[in-house]
């Protein structure tokens, strides 16, 4: 018996990183698992990957900018699974630590469309079926960048900051609806979006190393269990300790 069993999740990010890791922790906890992204070929590896080893996967191609695309990806899900219990909202860009003066308006206004206005596209397009049912598990993804700057340039530390506002206050109006929704923070963590970067953060790390996609997923399938039903707008850093000195 896995800790997901029956349950449908919507896994926005799932083609690489962190959400690649969790569609196949999710999976192997019994979820049926739906990877939302944009590049068909490594959602279709990753849907391959699930089914070989046993498990129940599709992908579906979704741009979270537009709210259309995105009502049709829903669709797509409910028509093949018939609901969706879990939405993880792990899709995300970077800003290579660019201050104020650095970042063009254009570059601001596509990090804050993906980072932010992604998940309040998905939140909202999923919401109706969790309040229909009386219960669904919201999942967002932070940043160190969530509490403290220097982990991101101006606009990545400010979008993380608004998904952590985001998620309390979906605590706040539907937790009593039974919807949960939580934040992951991780840290510096292995993951296409940190290649190359040389950060000297990774010194400061109580751990003493760069967390593993894995680490993440773990902590997002508790959140995504029964275990964690009393949980309401919870910040959980999974940071090595790199917050803690800061």
């Amino acid at each position: 018996m896995g800790k997901l069993d029956n349950k449908v999740a919507l896994i926005v990010g799932g083609t690489s990183g962190l959400g690649e890791a969790t569609a196949k922790m999710f999976s192997k906890e019994g979820a049926k698992v739906v990877v939302v992204g944009t590049n068909e070929d490594k959602g279709q590896r990753i849907v391959s990957g699930i089914e070989q080893n046993n498990g129940e996967a599709i992908f579906v191609k979704v741009d979270i900018t537009n709210s259309a695309s995105i009502e049709n990806g829903v669709n797509q899900a409910v028509e093949e699974y018939g609901t969706i219990d879990i939405l993880y909202n792990g899709a995300g860009i970077h800003d290579a630590y660019a201050n104020v003066l650095e970042t063009a308006e254009d570059q601001f206004d596509k990090l804050m469309a993906i980072n932010v206005k992604g998940p309040y596209l998905t939140t909202k397009a999923v919401m109706p079926i969790f309040l229909e049912k009386g219960k669904g598990t919201i999942i967002n993804i932070g940043s160190q960048s969530t509490f403290v700057a220097g982990a991101g340039g101006n606009t990545y530390v400010t979008s993380k900051h608004a998904i952590n506002g985001f998620t309390k206050q979906l605590a706040y109006d539907f937790g009593n609806k039974g919807v949960k929704t939580n934040l992951i923070a991780p840290g510096f963590i292995e993951t296409p979006m940190t290649e190359g970067i040389q950060d000297e953060r990774l010194k400061d790390i109580p751990a003493g190393r760069a967390g593993k996609p894995e680490e993440i997923a773990s902590v997002a399938v508790f959140l995504a269990s029964d275990e964690s039903d009393y949980m309401q707008g919870a910040e959980i850093k999974v940071d090595g300790g790199w917050t803690v000195g800061r």
